[in-house]
């Protein structure tokens, strides 16, 4: 007979999952190879696609293993300010989804994404013609779908408002890929997922223009050594260039599908 006074368990126990800790996870193997498989100087792969909404004047979705990021840009749009402006305007906001950390985001935006949302405008402003755009308004609003890495994150996130700039057909000085390392005990580890950010002493986002070679923005933070921080700057742009072939392509496969 039931004891009706105490709470009945479930039939069927599963065992507790336990996560280990940042700390205890082993970053390289012997052969300097990290858990994934890749070497210091390897990005992850990269799916990218345009044109998801249908709603937006141009969208892209990329996704690099668990970092995955969804873009739309609306306009341009002629602006409701009366007074006159030479150059277009650029807005930028980026949202994380309540589920995309593993700690639950609130629905309001936070300091953290005002303050990305200003690092992107940052990068993407030195590509766009906003001069050939008097009157108007672009809108760029991001969401992070699920977060592997803040500046693996903030990376993707420029790659992928930027070609879905071009995919809104906004005339552009280049297109503008991304790519972020971090400094782990006196190494480099390029396009750093979560695991490896928490036990990084300092971190690297470069911004770069391929065809023009120019870097429209960069972003360091932690105590780095001159050499590292230039070695770092080398990789990145080699990153990038590897990273623009990639945002050429995604663009031109709709069109030749059409033919």
């Amino acid at each position: 007979m039931a004891d009706r006074r105490r709470i009945q368990g479930p039939e069927v126990s599963v065992a507790p999952i336990i996560l280990k800790s940042p700390n205890k996870i082993q970053l390289l193997d012997e052969n300097l190879c990290r858990r994934n498989g890749r070497n210091l100087e390897d990005i992850r792969s990269i799916y990218l696609k345009t044109g998801l909404i249908s709603q937006a004047n141009g969208s892209a979705f990329i996704e690099l293993s668990k970092t995955k990021i969804v873009c739309g840009v609306y306009g341009p749009r002629q602006t409701k300010i009366p007074a006159f402006s030479g150059k277009g305007n650029l807005n930028c906001e980026i949202k994380f989804a309540p589920f995309s950390c593993p700690k639950r985001r609130p629905p309001y935006r936070d300091s953290q994404e005002k303050e990305l949302s200003q690092l992107i405008y940052e990068a993407l402003t030195p590509s766009i013609r906003l001069d050939l755009l008097p009157k108007s308004t672009i809108d760029i609003y991001i969401t992070i779908l699920e977060n592997d890495g803040t500046a693996s994150c903030l990376a993707a996130a420029i790659t992928c408002a930027s070609v879905a700039v071009a995919d809104a057909g906004i005339e552009m000085l280049d297109l503008v890929p991304a790519c972020s390392a971090s400094y782990i005990n006196g190494q480099i580890f390029m396009d750093s997922d979560l695991i490896e950010e928490k036990r990084e002493s300092g971190s690297l986002v470069l911004s770069y223009m391929p065809s023009l070679k120019e870097i429209t923005h960069i972003l360091q933070s932690g105590e780095v050594e001159l050499n590292l921080t230039s070695q770092a700057i080398e990789q990145c742009t080699d990153s990038c260039s590897k990273i623009y072939s990639i945002m050429i392509d995604s663009l031109l496969l709709p069109i030749q599908n059409m033919k």
